[in-house]
C-alpha cells in the first residue's frame, strides 16, 4: 500500500475508532459478529405463476421471461443457520484489512461509500468468501439468503407482499442515500426472523452458480457456471428487482459498487 493510500486507510480506521469508543453512533457497535438463527425447516422458494402474473401487472413488466428464472416455486427444506444482521460493512472490512494484509476494495475510498456502517462494495465473489472464512462463516447458499428474507409463508418482501417503497434502499424514490445506506436504516423493511436490509441497498453475493430450479421448463442461455446468484436488489435497483425471489446474475470477477455480502455459519 503506497503512503497516500495508508494515510487515506488509517482515517478511516481512526473514524471508525472514534465512533466505536464515543458511542455516539449507535449502529458501529453491530457488527458481523451480530448474527440471526434461522430455524431448521421447510420454507417457499421461488415465484408460482401468480406470483408471476402479479409482479408483470404491479410493474407493468414487457415480458413473462424475465420472471421465468424464479419458477417453480418448491419446497426448500434447510438446517438451522446463522446468517449475519447486516451486510458486511467498510468497519468489519477495515479488521479484516488490518489483521490479513489484504489490499482495500476499488470503492474503498470514495468519500461518499467510506462511511463504517455502509456496506462494503466493488469486491469479486472470491473475496467475500475469503473474507467470509476469514471470519469463521462462509457465503449463504441461495436457499439460506431467500429464507432469511422471506421467512416461510412465500411472501414478496421482507416485510410482507405490498411493495413499499418506504421500507428500503432503492433507486430514485427520495430516501437520502445516494448510494449505499448505513446498516438498519430501514427498521420497517425488516425480515421475518429480524435480519436487516435484505431489500435494497445492495445486491449481495451468494454461493451457488446460476443455474435452474428443478422441474424448470423454460431456456435460459445463461445457465450453467458461468455468474453467481445475487440477491436482493441495490440502490440501483427498482421495487421488482428487489423482491426476495428474483434471481440476480454475476460474472464471479465483477467488481460493482451496488454488489456487496454477509456471511452465515453452522447452528
Amino acid at each position: 500500500m503506497d503512503f497516500e493510500k495508508k494515510i487515506k486507510y488509517m482515517g478511516v480506521r481512526f473514524f471508525l475508532i472514534v465512533f466505536l469508543f464515543s458511542g455516539v453512533f449507535g449502529v458501529l457497535k453491530v457488527s458481523a459478529g451480530e448474527t440471526i438463527l434461522i430455524p431448521e425447516g421447510p420454507f417457499i422458494m421461488g415465484s408460482t405463476e401468480k406470483d408471476v402474473q402479479w409482479a408483470v401487472r404491479q410493474f407493468r413488466s414487457e415480458s413473462l421471461d424475465w420472471y421465468r428464472d424464479e419458477t417453480p416455486a418448491h419446497t426448500v427444506t434447510l438446517p438451522a443457520f446463522h446468517i449475519d444482521k447486516y451486510e458486511v460493512t467498510m468497519a468489519d472490512y477495515s479488521l479484516y484489512m488490518e489483521a490479513t494484509g489484504k489490499p482495500p476494495p476499488r470503492e474503498f475510498e470514495n468519500s461518499r461509500l467510506n462511511h463504517p456502517a455502509q456496506p462494503v462494495v466493488s469486491l469479486p465473489w472470491q473475496k467475500a468468501k475469503d473474507y467470509c472464512l476469514w471470519a469463521k462463516k462462509r457465503l449463504p447458499t441461495e436457499a439460506e439468503w431467500e429464507k432469511a428474507a422471506r421467512g416461510t409463508d412465500g411472501r414478496h418482501y421482507p416485510w410482507g407482499n405490498e411493495p413499499d417503497a418506504l421500507n428500503a434502499n432503492i433507486r430514485g424514490k427520495g430516501d437520502n442515500y445516494r448510494n449505499t445506506s448505513p446498516g438498519g436504516k430501514f427498521p420497517e423493511g425488516v425480515s421475518p426472523y429480524g435480519v436487516m436490509d435484505m431489500a435494497g441497498n445492495v445486491w449481495e453475493w451468494t454461493e451457488d452458480w446460476y443455474q435452474p430450479y428443478s422441474g424448470n421448463k423454460h431456456d435460459n442461455e445463461f445457465y450453467g457456471e458461468k455468474f453467481k446468484v445475487i440477491k436482493g436488489g441495490s440502490w440501483y435497483s427498482n421495487l421488482d428487482l428487489a423482491r426476495s425471489a428474483v434471481r440476480g446474475k454475476a460474472f464471479p470477477e465483477q467488481k460493482k459498487n451496488y454488489i456487496g455480502f454477509r456471511c452465515v455459519a453452522a447452528k
